[in-house]
Formats: C-alpha cells, sequence, structure tokens
C-alpha cells in the first residue's frame, strides 16, 4: 500500500491530471492499494483568497474554510474522472467524506482522527481513492482547511493511520541544500533524516510542510520527495541523525516580521495576559526576547509574515485588556540559516558565519542557535551574492 500526494504545479492542467492518472495506473500495477491525496489545480487557492476579498475585507472565517476547499473538491473530481476513463475504478472524497477530522481554528486547523472504514471500504472494492487534501471537519460538522501545506499533512497522517509509506510528489527534483533559485550549483540530498528536514522546514524550507515532517518523525513514515514528471531518484526522509559536524543545507527565509510589545506593566500577570492574547490568535512565535525598562517590560519576537494582518486586531485586545499605553510594533527582517548533524553551532561556525555576513554590510538584528541549526536576522544587502558566498565556505 502507498500513499501519493500532488501538489497544485503537478495538477494544475487538465492535461497534467491525465499524466499525472497514467503515472498512478501504472503504479497500481506493482501496488495493491494506492491513495492520492492532491491539492488544488495551480494558483486556484490564491485566486479563491482574491474572490473572498472582493466581497470582504476581513471574511468570516468559517465560510472561507467553505470557499477553500472547492480548489481541492475541483482537482479529486477530474482526477477519478481521468482515472475512470483510463479503464481504472476510482472514486473521490472530499475530507469529510474521507473520515478526516479536525480541531482548532478555521483556516488552520489541526488533524485530530482519521476514520478508516469508508476508505478501507473503497479500496476493497478495487477501487484507486482520491483525497481531497488540505481539509476535513471538525465536531460541529464545518468544513476546516488546515492551513498552507496543508495537503502534506493530510497525506503523511492518512500513510501513519494505514501504517504505509508517503510519496510526495511536486515540480521539483527532491530536497537541495541551498533553493537552486537562489543558488544554480546547490545538490540535491538523496537522503536526510526527520530531525534535519523538520529543521529546514521549520526556517524557511517549502518542500513539505514542517507538521507533515513531525507526523512521519512521530508515525515513523518513510516520505519520499520526488518530480512528478521524472524518472530520477529524489530524497528520502526517515532515520536518527547523525553525530559528525556536517553542514547541509543553507536557507533563506525573506517572509519573516519582528514585532515589538512595548511598555508592558513590570508585572507577572500581565505579561501573563499579553501571552494569553497572542495565544488565542494561535500564532507560531521564535525568537521571544524580553527587556526591562524603568517599570516596564519590552518583548520581542519574529513570526511569519503571513500573520500580519491579525496585528491590528491584537494591539486592540492588548490596549483594552491589559494596559492602554502598550504599543506594538512590526518590521520587515530576512533570517538566514545553515543547517546541518553534530555540534553545528559550535564558536568556529559562528565566528566564520560573523565574518561573510560583516563582509556585505548587513544591519545585524538577532542571532540564535539549535542542536542543528544556525540563524542570523538582519536587514538589508545582496541576499544572493551572500548566499553565494556561505555555499562556496562550506561546500554547499
Amino acid at each position: 500500500m502507498i500513499i501519493q500526494k500532488y501538489g497544485g504545479s503537478s495538477v494544475e492542467t487538465t492535461d497534467k491530471i491525465i499524466q499525472i492518472a497514467k503515472k498512478i495506473i501504472e503504479r497500481k500495477k506493482s501496488t495493491k492499494n494506492i491513495i492520492v491525496v492532491v491539492s488544488a489545480m495551480g494558483k486556484d487557492t490564491d485566486g479563491l483568497l482574491e474572490l473572498a476579498k472582493k466581497i470582504s475585507s476581513e471574511p468570516m472565517e468559517r465560510e472561507l474554510d467553505v470557499l477553500l476547499s472547492i480548489g481541492e473538491q475541483r482537482t479529486i473530481s477530474l482526477l477519478s474522472m481521468a482515472l475512470n476513463t483510463l479503464g481504472h475504478k476510482a472514486v473521490s472524497l472530499t475530507g469529510t467524506q474521507a473520515g478526516i477530522n479536525t480541531k482548532g481554528n478555521y483556516t488552520r486547523a489541526s488533524i485530530e482522527d482519521i476514520e478508516k472504514n469508508v476508505i478501507e471500504k473503497y479500496l476493497e472494492e478495487g477501487n484507486i481513492v482520491i483525497v481531497a487534501g488540505f481539509q476535513g471537519v471538525n465536531e460541529k460538522g464545518d468544513i476546516t482547511t488546515l492551513g498552507r501545506g496543508g495537503s502534506d499533512t493530510t497525506a503523511v497522517a492518512l500513510a501513519a493511520k494505514f501504517n504505509c509509506p508517503c510519496e510526495i510528489y511536486t515540480d521539483v527534483d527532491g530536497i537541495y541544500s541551498i533553493d537552486p533559485k537562489l543558488y544554480k550549483e546547490s545538490c540535491k540530498i538523496s537522503e536526510i533524516n526527520y530531525d534535519i528536514a523538520l529543521e529546514m522546514a521549520r526556517l524557511g524550507a517549502k518542500v513539505v510542510d514542517k507538521r507533515a515532517l513531525a507526523l512521519g518523525k512521530r508515525y515513523e513514515v518513510p516520505i519520499y520527495v520526488g518530480n512528478s514528471f521524472k524518472e530520477q531518484l529524489g530524497t528520502k526522509i526517515g532515520g536518527e541523525s547523525m553525530e559528525e559536524l556536517k553542514i547541509l543545507s543553507l536557507l533563506v527565509d525573506d517572509n519573516q516580521v519582528e514585532v515589538r510589545i512595548k511598555n508592558i506593566p513590570n508585572k507577572i500577570e500581565e505579561l501573563s495576559n499579553v501571552f494569553r492574547i497572542l495565544g488565542g490568535y494561535n500564532l507560531d512565535i521564535g525568537m521571544t526576547e524580553n527587556n526591562l525598562i524603568d517599570e516596564h517590560i519590552n518583548i520581542s519576537f519574529i513570526c511569519s509574515k503571513e500573520y500580519m494582518k491579525l496585528f491590528p486586531s491584537i494591539k486592540k485586545d492588548i490596549v483594552n485588556n491589559v494596559d492602554r499605553f502598550i504599543d506594538v510594533e512590526t518590521n520587515h527582517t530576512t533570517r538566514i540559516s545553515i543547517v546541518g548533524t553534530g555540534r553545528i553551532n559550535q564558536a568556529k561556525v559562528t565566528s566564520e558565519i560573523f565574518d561573510i555576513v560583516k563582509e556585505f554590510g548587513m544591519k545585524y538584528k538577532k542571532f540564535c542557535t539549535s542542536e542543528l541549526s544556525l540563524s542570523y536576522y538582519f536587514e538589508g544587502g545582496d541576499i544572493k551574492a551572500l548566499v553565494s558566498r556561505i555555499a562556496q565556505a562550506f561546500n554547499l
């Protein structure tokens, strides 16, 4: 048994959908049961978001989920039609029909469980089962979506539930040491462990969603990443971390925002209230710092630019519920990270990176380490030239 997932670029036209159908049928010759997860066609999701904005600048999230789920539903029906036309039984299932139960907020729900009985019934009847990624149903019976990268998460969750490998197909040949758009000489990584893949995703690699990788690690799901339309080998994800020092990847994320919340009264209960409000918006934050100035505390953290639209409401909630003199500021920042195995945060590597960044005259803002990575936050400068310089220094 196998779970296959095809991204939006792989199914963006009917011609490509027919090609994918032929690829699935070929695989069926050697694999008895196949479940296929698909994304919306091309930029369909972006188009649906634009439609919503023409109606309302702040559409209700429940209704937005109903709208966004249409994209994947169109793909599953067309792919099922293609498979049946080519002579193979297939059936399409929405997230609700497939028994994908979710919890949490609309537009960024998480999978709670998957009921296998409907999918198993169709598999037993000889069908290839096509499941809409990115969506499910909550305890109220409402359609929910899983946020960006949700189709990867759907696929790996199904693989975990059915105890089988997961293949993720996209428009790239696998996972590279550096984004080939930034550095043409970057190398494809043939095999990588869960920890490194997760760290790369957390720091901006967009090939596989980080929630999918976390599920893969938790349930030991073998994951393969390859090109939908090429036969060459891609990247295998699985296994444990290695111990020796080896720098594997360089990542750039220009989609980061530094948030500063200033003038919080120096009382633990007020600080708790601020974070309680932030928690209510389900923000994914990192690099949190605080400092004491007179009788007030200032905090700062880094988050994705996708949360920018939430900060006017966050500021209003904090001012109304904590203190009217609190201010919230946001500023764009760029993060460059190196990821590897072993003691990647050792002083020698840190010193070399600082020296290289200094050559480019960038405005340094923050620096942080983990067991697997070093990250630098700064403003300005020639990112492409910096990437090339670091890549050469560390033979990436």
